[in-house]
């Protein structure tokens, strides 16, 4: 009786370790597999976080460099502009850097927008941001038609507010302009030999506390 006891005794010790070690290695199996979607799910942020940087950087038409306070200007011109079911997209960027050049001092800039307004055309500006992404702020939302002196009529976007490219670091911020055209007006006579004009004009000056 007492060697059926034992035998039992330690049957059950044997079954009890099994599964203390099956529960081991079911954690884990488990804790192996969390990993796992911890990183596919880190990767995922990175990849979005690069293809999204990589995507903004793409296809800059101007750079211009503030090197110094002042004012400069630059026209993009839209002659070639047709009907289409998508935008047109225009790029530039603004750096406080050129090579080894650098500002010396914090620069701060405002930029201003003025089109003509000889075609139907809708405009959205786009600031360190992809214009399609979620939550992207149209700087455009508060442009006004304008008449000038001459009888002329001006969409306008004066920048009210004024961004900082600090001088110690390199800096760029990147502008996306978005023109719509739409396809219905391909079929329209009264436009096709029009042109539009955009004038962007940015006026820097030096940070003073």
């Amino acid at each position: 009786m007492a060697k059926k006891l034992k035998i039992l005794d330690k049957l059950k010790k044997e079954n009890i370790s099994y599964y203390e070690e099956k529960k081991r290695l079911l954690i884990v199996v488990l804790g192996l597999f969390l990993l796992i979607i911890v990183a596919v799910k880190l990767f995922q942020i990175a990849y979005a976080s690069y293809e999204s940087e990589a995507k903004l950087n793409a296809n800059i038409n101007k750079a211009l460099y503030i090197l110094e306070e002042g004012g400069m200007d630059f026209n993009i011109d839209l002659n070639k502009i047709e009907p289409s079911d998508k935008p047109y997209v225009y790029k530039f960027s603004i750096s406080n850097y050129k090579g080894n050049k650098h500002s010396q001092v914090d620069i701060e800039y405002k930029i201003d927008f003025k089109t003509t307004t000889n075609l139907p055309l809708t405009y959205e500006l786009y600031r360190n941001e992809n214009y399609d992404a979620a939550g992207a702020t149209d700087l455009f939302a508060e442009a006004k038609v304008i008449q000038d002196v001459d009888g002329a009529w001006y969409n306008s976007l004066e920048g009210k507010e004024k961004y900082v490219l600090p001088y110690t670091e390199d800096k760029t911020d990147i502008y996306t302009l978005v023109v719509y055209f739409p396809q219905e007006y391909k079929t329209n006579a009264e436009y096709a030999d029009n042109i539009e004009n955009i004038e962007v004009a940015i006026i820097s000056n030096q940070v003073t506390d």
